[in-house]
């Protein structure tokens, strides 16, 4: 969070003559003349340059994620528990500020959170991993203007030290931010690495998953900015701050257990937009602060969209907007337009974040209007991104190693987006966000790619109706708040990991098994699935005038097909040649015994479920008419 971008905040900090650009010259407040060394009290020496790991980001990250301002260890309990007694999966719980004993010590108030690492600890046996929001200041002076936080007393425990040793950046000079006034840390100086990191080792230890990295680098408004190695550019201390945390948090916890929640481009209110994160250091990337109102929707697509054309993988935002749209000021109440948070829901679960947090605390039971429909488009959202888990992974996986996006918008030139914002995921899906209340809109379907020359979309809402040629303009309008314009592009291969019918992908017979969803395409396409075992599944889908053919290099557990045959009838399936069990319903499909392939036609989705048992070769199931 950082309550400082809110108008109501920065006037209250000009009035008290604290934020740099208050004052006439620019510049901060005069600074203290630079310590002695004499008075330095650490002994530690210094540390050479972190190895900075591959970019990687867990699988875990794509779980639903939650967030809350101002909370304590029961309020922590509480509030995931209010998700899983609704049905709505949690994979990560974001503690916010305030939760140290002061900025920053990373010591947990334990007012706030007694017992902390046992909280962490049960967090982890639920499957919710605890990441906890940080910037890079030490504070000489802290406040909190947001209801209910902390107010410290004096400067932070290790100011002192890390002033008199000289590990802040402009010679120790403070400035200003939202939540107080205090150092920077100087990433360029040795020393001041050692320190830093050795202030981090007891909180790490606990097993927290990762930082949200707050713009805490934005408030340092010299440029250049003097540190033990010379002056250089903000951008380069910007970008050494999420540097260093990545580094020395994955170095400690390892790539598959931590991650860092950055921000890649943003244009934040009151800011001049700018790249904070390199992409080699941002696993994770959020857009914070957006409006509650559709204007802040559209903002944060743009922000998003951009992050990932640059070759941002993993992007997302605060959903349904962080700030009130009143002056955007700090007021607690929801935003009057239920239907802007349930359309940013709706999206959100077509980016690979998926994370709620906002001003208020929001939570899809609290809103004032269409509550009992906001929690189901919340837990149909939530419950589709837990069963894309292996999806997103392996998209970002196949990412970093080629350098493919994740998310791209339709149109190339940004100056064309505004209106339109349409964007695919991978090779599998179109979104066409609605930007206003009027619940319509005219769709075009994109008609080629860079991997296909001519394609076909499906309507991701009605399974049942015949394919839609690429080129075409279907007009959208649905009542249920729950829809967005969604498209399956043919040849999409998708990989899910289903429990129950909620999204109507499966059955509770579904529990166990790797569910693959599938729209056979006369162009060839693939999928390269990233296992949990490290390996990897490619699965493949060709159709031609005879049969449709999918065939899976392996099966580490047993599998289940559902197939759309284009347009065409099936009349036989078979796997490796050999005639698979026809049954009349899912029920007897579940029921198969083990080792059993058999199949089924769907009919109210024109689809064919295959059931296969697990193989450690190849397998091709073949679809006649």
């Amino acid at each position: 969070m950082a309550l400082g971008r809110s108008t109501y905040a920065t006037a209250l900090l000009c009035a008290a003559s604290l934020l740099p650009a208050c004052s006439s010259s620019g510049g901060a407040a005069p600074a203290d003349a630079g310590p002695e060394a004499s008075t330095c009290t650490w002994s530690g020496g210094p540390e050479g340059p972190l190895p900075v790991p591959p970019i990687h980001t867990p699988r875990w990250a794509f779980e639903p994620w939650i967030s809350k301002d101002i909370s304590t260890r029961d309020d922590t309990y509480a509030f995931v528990k209010g998700f899983q007694d609704r049905d709505i999966p949690v994979g990560v719980v974001v503690l916010d500020s305030p939760w140290e004993t002061n900025y920053h010590t990373f010591v947990p108030n334990p007012s706030r959170y007694p017992e902390f690492p046992k909280m962490v600890s049960d967090m982890k046996a639920q499957g919710v991993r605890v990441v906890l929001w940080m910037t890079q200041a030490v504070n000489d002076q802290s406040w909190d203007f947001e209801q209910g936080g902390d107010l410290y007393p004096g400067p932070s425990p290790n100011y002192d030290e890390a002033s008199g040793c000289g590990f802040f950046v402009d010679d120790g000079q403070d400035w200003a931010w939202w939540k107080g006034t205090g150092g920077a840390i100087d990433f360029e100086n040795a020393r001041a690495r050692a320190w830093w990191h050795a202030q981090q080792d007891a909180i790490l230890d606990t097993g927290i998953a990762g930082w949200k990295l707050d713009f805490g680098d934005e408030y340092v408004s010299s440029d250049p900015v003097k540190t033990a190695a010379g002056p250089i550019p903000h951008q380069q201390y910007s970008e050494d701050y999420y540097r260093d945390f990545y580094a020395y948090g994955v170095g400690r916890r390892g790539s598959d257990e931590f991650l860092t929640m950055v921000r890649a481009w943003d244009t934040s209110y009151g800011f001049a937009p700018r790249f904070y994160a390199r992409k080699e250091h941002a696993p994770v990337v959020w857009a914070g602060d957006n409006r509650r109102d559709w204007i802040g929707l559209a903002d944060m697509l743009d922000t998003s969209l951009f992050s990932a054309q640059a070759g941002y993988l993993v992007v997302g935002s605060d959903i349904g907007g962080y700030l009130d749209v009143d002056d955007l000021s700090p007021t607690t109440k929801i935003p009057a337009d239920t239907l802007v948070f349930d359309r940013w829901i709706a999206l959100s679960g077509m980016m690979p974040l998926f994370q709620l947090h906002g001003r208020a605390n929001l939570t899809p039971w609290t809103v004032q209007d269409h509550v009992d429909e906001t929690v189901a488009a919340y837990r149909y959202w939530a419950k589709l991104h837990h069963e894309l888990v292996t999806f997103w992974y392996s998209l970002a996986e196949e990412g970093y190693a080629h350098g493919r996006a994740i998310l791209a918008p339709v149109l190339a030139d940004r100056a064309a987006w505004k209106g339109d914002y349409r964007f695919t995921v991978g090779d599998a899906f179109l979104v066409a966000p609605l930007l206003d209340a009027t619940s319509t809109r005219v769709v075009a379907l994109p008609s080629a790619t860079a991997t296909a020359t001519s394609l076909r979309w499906y309507d991701w809402w009605a399974p049942a109706a015949d394919s839609l040629v690429g080129g075409a303009t279907p007009t959208f309008t649905s009542p249920d708040r729950l829809q967005i314009p969604l498209y399956v592009r043919g040849g999409a291969l998708i990989p899910l990991d289903v429990d129950d019918d909620a999204t109507a992908l499966g059955t509770k017979g579904s529990a166990g098994a790797r569910t693959y969803a599938i729209w056979t395409d006369a162009t060839a396409s693939s999928f390269v699935v990233h296992d949990e075992d490290g390996a990897t599944t490619t699965i493949q889908q060709s159709s031609d005038a005879t049969a449709a053919r999918v065939t899976l290099s392996r099966a580490t557990r047993p599998a289940l097909l559902r197939v759309r045959v284009a347009d065409r009838a099936t009349g036989s399936v078979s796997v490796d040649g050999v005639a698979a069990i026809a049954v009349t319903s899912r029920a007897a499909l579940d029921a198969l015994a083990v080792g059993v392939s058999g199949w089924w036609s769907d009919a109210a989705t024109r689809s064919i479920w295959v059931k296969l048992p697990a193989a450690t070769a190849s397998r091709t199931v073949t679809f006649a008419p």
